[in-house]
């Protein structure tokens, strides 16, 4: 961008210009504009185009990929054969390029040999080598503080011009101020750092928004990345709003009140800073390259621990040291003194160092003395007979485009997959648009090291899923030492499993073919084996038997070779494979040593001790042909060996836990390709994950669903004179804390309830300290004689009493409904339906109903219910919490009119109020209620939570039910909560 501003400058002061380039890019999202002009651009593979860009036409060579690093050797001569061309041709005063690949290198090379000067701009800082530049008269960047890193490291003098940035995309006509900006969220610009900042302002200040433009990066991936680093599973932030990848940075600009830049990498400038400082947004930076120099006084630059500034740029921050980071934002909204100070602060920097026309100034000063040197004038052929050694030279006529699909060719025939194969690929099938959300580390027991020889524990390992332990019988891993303290693999030299006892270790002449398995006789082995399978030396071994491994605290997934004892291996680890994953064995179809295993014998232990046969894996064939025709024309047709999939039986299969049925999924995808398996086991524990793997395998389309409409708040509301008088019959208890966005529809949906009944709303606030209390204090001075507020000067959740615990005993109502402060409802005839219900049918304690779950403006799932749990439940169901009993769509009878003492140790107290209820009654699902709104967001206090809190929470709760109904004698159902409460705990120790 910056370099085509300065071409277009050029331009305009009278320069004559041609661009020479191809069609690779930083990312795919760079081509927008190119695919403008071109939908098709691989018709034209292989071709010159012409890229029409106001002034300024770019002649591309059109390449296979976008990526810079694919650029084949086909491409590369085409490239430099219209260069020559070029530059013989177009005859220029300078040549001008940046890159320093090998082919760049070949730019001022030859444009040296024809006595033309060369410029080179640079504005990154790692071009340490010495031989760029060789050939290079003037070298521009964009800051002083480049210029004087590489004087200091490498001795080259660069000559610093700015950043060009051409106001009609990048300055805002009008400014809103409201939003904090942060432009291309990537791991070296900070991305880390600014989501723990905006996580830590959605809690202390939700009412300040952020927004994230993309660029080449991410977003959700790397937002998904980063929270799991942070211990928590969320693919989105309710604070921040993302803007896609755009050339027009005024809107982003108007709405932003300060630029946040975190960069961690060395910044040769930061051009959103310049264009910031034009706009008047003050910045906050790190103090890295030359981000403070393009900023002035117009920010605040911050200095971050080392370990930030590493590879690969993902160090969090502790709270201590984000902190002066988030009180710097939050004082740039509270002091708007300050704020208007560096605001004008900023538009001086942005007038002096940033305008367009000082830096247009800087450039043509640097460029005039090669320009006028008018190199273009002179003969070349004169001064390449002086440079070449054979006094030669020559004149580069217009290259011949060929085209070459040899490497396409290539890849499709690898790629290629008949009916029925197996993926055979030494890679994990991992895909960046989906994020797998494992719990614990899988444990791999791996008893032959294939893990390693293939190539896949590494990959593993960088997932940070796996945890691998290897046995190396033969040590034929050669670089041992670099596993040892490994927390991820560890590595077992001369051992392998076995029964635990003394083992003799056949050492062959083929390494691969060492076994504690006596090798065959020759006569019974084909030719190819015989030289092999000779033995040199017999090695006394240890073997471990699997059942007496001390501190395996699981076995997620054991591989067996075709050269152990496996079925000696299997029958000693029955206790260490109860819970086992993933069985992997390699059986022989030719067989080599004596007593290995055979697909029978596997399938007969597998059957027997809770496994079933899954499939074929890694098939290896042997082919009759000479080795040398063989290469040429491939055809191996003798099956000699493959590894079996031994999965859980569907029995056990349907008895996983959420947690190991995803992470079987997981095994089954990443590491085998076997991506419907996976889907169906996703499927059981969440269909809405299930579909966006589907969507990330690309097995199932991407589709644009319209957005449904987020139904409004009840209404509308009854004036305070129409609703019934007299003493309540129906309590609404509304608990809120820091709702102020949300309080104004839960208020809403309730007053514009018809009733023929008289109802009261109490509102009980908790400390509220973003406004919530003044929207309540409004309402209720309109509602004086149906909404009771209930303010609480000091929160009382803090010390452990809950607003139902408190609201309770104040309910006047025979019957009790509960809306929490950031839901709402829909339906105004909701509490009428349930009332009458109730009326007729004494037996009924709860009426329920479902809702809707929505974010922000979107429907998220039409029904926060499950299928199965769209019922009425029996007394039973409600006394053990069998249920789903959605609290905000509840009428429930005032059967009591406080809780007891164990409640008070609880946080989802929703459970022990339903199991309570259970000894009154029984549950009825009214489905002509129209769906309440289930809001979800960041301050959620239950919806914000990880799977492993939830579980907790549940965990405590059910301990203490059961003590409660431990303490009323009934044993069944104490016995009942303490071991679902184990359960629960037990779950989250996994």
């Amino acid at each position: 961008m910056t370099v085509r501003q300065m071409l277009l400058q050029l331009v305009a002061n009278g320069y004559e210009v041609q661009v020479l380039g191809a069609t690779v890019f930083d990312n795919p999202k760079g081509m927008g504009k190119l695919k403008e002009q071109y939908p098709n651009l691989s018709a034209h593979q292989h071709e010159m185009i012409e890229a029409v860009d106001g002034p300024l036409t770019h002649n591309l060579v059109v390449s296979y990929s976008y990526n810079r690093n694919h650029f084949t050797t086909h491409e590369e001569g085409l490239w430099y054969g219209q260069y020559l061309y070029v530059l013989d041709s177009f005859k220029p005063d300078i040549v001008w390029f940046y890159g320093g690949q090998t082919l760049d290198m070949l730019i001022a090379d030859e444009a040296r040999d024809r006595g033309i000067p060369v410029a080179f701009y640079l504005a990154n800082g790692h071009y340490k080598a010495p031989r760029w530049c060789r050939d290079v008269d003037l070298i521009l960047t964009d800051s002083q503080a480049t210029a004087d890193m590489y004087r200091k490291t490498i001795g080259f003098a660069a000559k610093p011009v700015g950043k060009f940035i051409a106001p009609e995309n990048f300055i805002a006509e009008h400014h809103e101020r409201k939003r904090v900006l942060f432009v291309n969220p990537s791991w070296q610009k900070g991305a880390s750092v600014f989501i723990q900042l905006a996580e830590r302002l959605g809690q202390k200040r939700p009412d300040i928004e952020l927004e994230v433009v993309e660029a080449r990066a991410d977003w959700p991936a790397v937002l998904r990345e980063t929270m799991r680093s942070m211990g928590q599973q969320r693919s989105s932030l309710s604070n921040v709003t993302l803007t896609a990848n755009t050339s027009d940075m005024r809107a982003p600009y108007s709405r932003a009140r300060v630029l946040v830049a975190p960069s961690l990498w060395w910044e040769s400038s930061g051009r959103v800073l310049a264009e910031a400082m034009l706009n008047g947004i003050p910045a906050l930076i790190t103090n890295r390259g030359g981000m403070p120099e393009m900023i002035g006084n117009a920010g605040i630059a911050f200095d971050f621990p080392d370990a930030c500034y590493e590879e690969p740029y993902q160090h969090l921050l502790s709270d201590e040291e984000l902190q002066p980071l988030v009180d710097a934002v939050i004082r740039f909204y509270d002091d708007e003194t300050l704020y208007q100070e560096y605001v004008a602060r900023a538009r001086q920097v942005g007038k002096e160092k940033h305008h367009i026309a000082r830096a247009t100034e800087r450039l043509l000063s640097a460029l005039s003395p090669l320009a006028q040197l008018r190199a273009g004038n002179k003969e070349f052929a004169i001064t390449q007979k002086k440079r070449h050694r054979q006094r030669l030279s020559g004149r580069a006529t217009k290259p011949d485009f060929k085209v070459d699909n040899s490497l396409q060719q290539l890849i499709s025939h690898q790629s290629v997959n008949q009916p029925g194969q197996v993926p055979q690929a030494n890679k994990l099938w991992l895909t960046d648009d989906f994020t797998w959300q494992i719990k614990g580390k899988i444990v791999v027991l791996d008893n032959r090291a294939s893990l390693i020889k293939s190539g896949l524990a590494e990959q593993m390992v960088a997932t940070e899923a796996f945890g691998i332990v290897v046995f190396d019988p033969a040590s034929e891993i050669k670089e041992a030492k670099q596993y040892e303290g490994s927390d991820t693999i560890q590595l077992f030299q001369h051992a392998l499993l076995g029964d635990g006892n003394a083992a003799t270790l056949h050492a062959c002449v083929a390494p691969e073919m060492t076994s504690t398995l006596a090798p065959l006789p020759a006569e019974k082995l084909p030719k190819r084996h015989h030289l092999g399978t000779q033995a040199l030396a017999e090695l006394p071994i240890s073997t471990i038997a699997l059942d007496s491994i001390n501190g395996l605290d699981s076995l997620d997934w054991l591989i067996l070779d075709e050269l152990s004892d496996a079925m000696t291996i299997l029958e000693h680890g029955k206790k260490s494979l109860t819970d086992t994953l993933v069985i992997q064995a390699r059986i022989p179809f030719q067989l080599t040593h004596k007593k290995q295993p055979s697909l029978a014998e596997l399938q007969h232990w597998a059957s027997r001790n809770g496994f079933r046969f899954y499939r074929m894996h890694n098939i290896q064939h042997y082919s009759h042909l000479p080795e040398n025709l063989n290469a040429v024309s491939p055809c191996a047709t003798e099956q000699e060996s493959a590894d079996v999939l031994f999965l859980p039986s569907h029995e056990r299969t349907s008895e996983l836990s959420d947690k190991n049925k995803t992470r079987l999924a997981f095994i089954m995808s990443t590491c085998f390709g076997a991506h419907d398996i996976a889907f169906e086991l996703m499927a059981d524990v969440s269909q809405e994950k299930a579909l966006e793997f589907l969507e990330a395998q690309k097995l199932l389309p991407k589709v644009s669903v319209p957005k449904s409409q987020v139904p409004l708040p009840a209404g509308p509301p009854i004036p305070q004179d129409e609703h019934v008088k007299g003493e309540p019959v129906v309590s609404v208890i509304c608990a809120t804390y820091n709702h102020a966005n949300y309080i104004e529809d839960a208020i809403n949906g309730i007053i514009a309830q018809k009733t023929d009944f008289p109802f009261e709303l109490i509102i009980h606030d908790d400390a509220s300290t973003d406004g919530t209390q003044e929207i309540i204090k409004h309402y209720a001075e309109k509602y004086p004689e149906l909404i009771r507020p209930i303010f609480q000067e000091v929160n009382q959740y803090s010390k452990n009493k809950k607003p139902m615990d408190i609201c309770l005993p104040l309910t006047k109502g025979k019957y009790v409904a509960i809306c929490e402060g950031d839901d709402y409802w829909t339906d105004p005839n909701k509490l009428k339906v349930q009332f009458e219900y109730m009326e007729k049918n004494a037996e009924c304690v709860i009426t329920h109903h479902n809702a809707f779950v929505f974010k922000d403006k979107e429907i998220v799932r039409d029904s926060k219910l499950p299928e199965h749990m769209i019922k009425s439940f029996s007394r039973n169901e409600l006394l053990r919490n069998n249920c789903f009993v959605l609290t905000l769509s509840m009428m429930f009878r005032k059967v009591f009119n406080k809780f007891p003492k164990e409640k008070g140790t609880v946080v989802n107290g929703d459970n022990f109020l339903i199991s309570m209820l259970g000894l009154y009654g029984e549950s009825v699902f009214i489905k002509d209620i129209k769906p309440a709104a289930y809001r979800l967001h960041a301050d959620s206090t239950w919806s914000s939570r990880s799977e492993n809190q939830k579980r907790t929470i549940l965990g405590n709760s059910f301990y203490w039910i059961g003590k409660y109904h431990e303490r009323k004698s009934r044993k069944e159902l104490s016995d009942y909560y303490f071991k679902e409460s184990r359960n629960f705990l037990k779950e989250n120790d996994k």
